[in-house]
This record gives structure tokens, sequence and C-alpha cells, in this order.
């Protein structure tokens, strides 16, 4: 269990992450969700892999805001993060109450350009995370994690 300290966020969009030929499985950064936001958008555009067998994966997390520590993350709307790329793609994750009327669109490929649609209330606390595969030492990425939040 970590104590979660969330990411200094002014304004409505972040650059999270802007990594060169990272090697190492990934980080998780948390935001407070600004009051007025009731949908975002994260853009995580992987530019490069590298490696045997690379494979690299953006999920969204929700924790207790009062608790404030790891141990008490789910994935909002149940939604277990975007299908795993291993080539240089974009996925974009579009989350929001009634984004998509009655269903969610969770499809995504894993070596083509995905966007995601997630109908679901954002929650005061989120995390994004990236996990790199890293089974075998050879393996980096190069990729940016972005967040932009909006009124709809």
């Amino acid at each position: 269990m970590a104590a979660i300290v969330p990411v200094a966020f002014e304004g409505s969009y972040k650059v999270l992450r802007n990594v060169s030929a990272q090697a190492t499985t990934g980080q998780t950064d948390w935001v407070n969700v600004p009051a007025w936001a009731t949908g975002m958008i994260v853009y995580f555009n992987v530019t490069a892999v590298a490696g045997t067998t690379p494979s690299s994966q953006c999920f969204i997390l929700e924790a207790d805001p009062v608790v404030r520590d790891d141990s008490t993350i789910v994935f909002p709307a149940g939604f277990g993060g975007a299908t795993a790329v291993t080539a240089a793609v974009q996925v974009v994750m579009h989350v929001g109450p009634g984004i998509t009327g009655l269903a969610d669109d969770t499809t995504g490929s894993a070596t083509l350009d995905s966007v995601y649609k997630i109908n679901t209330i954002l929650p005061p606390m989120l995390g994004f995370r990236v996990t790199n595969d890293r089974t075998e030492a050879d393996e980096t990425y190069t990729y940016t994690l972005a967040v932009k939040f909006k009124k709809f």
C-alpha cells in the first residue's frame, strides 16, 4: 500500500508523461478531477516500441479520495483498460456520462489506432496507469500520455 499524491494540475489539459525509449514496467499518475469537469479525453500516443515482444497498455483507475492509497483501486464502469498495443498507435478514450448512450465501445486493436467510448460518471480522483511488458530486457517504449477534462 502506498499513499497517492496527485499530479499538480491547472486548467483543462495536462501532458502526464512524455517519454523516450522508456525501459521500465511503467507508472501511474494520479490527478484530482476538476469540480467542473463532467467528461474527459485520454490520449495515449505510442510513437515507437522496440525489442523482442513489446506490449504496452493504458488503464484508467479510480481510488477512494478520502483514504488516498493504492489499495482501494477499481476500474471505473468496469472498463479494464485499453487493449495492449504492440506497435506505434494512438489510443483515445472518451469518458463521461451518456457519452455513448446505452452501451460502451471498448474494443481496441493491438496494431491500429483505437477509440474507446466509456459511459460513466467521473470520480473525484483518477489514476492513469501505463504498463509496459518488459518480459525481455531489450524492450523500450516511446509515448505521450495526456488528459483533457471537458464539460459536456
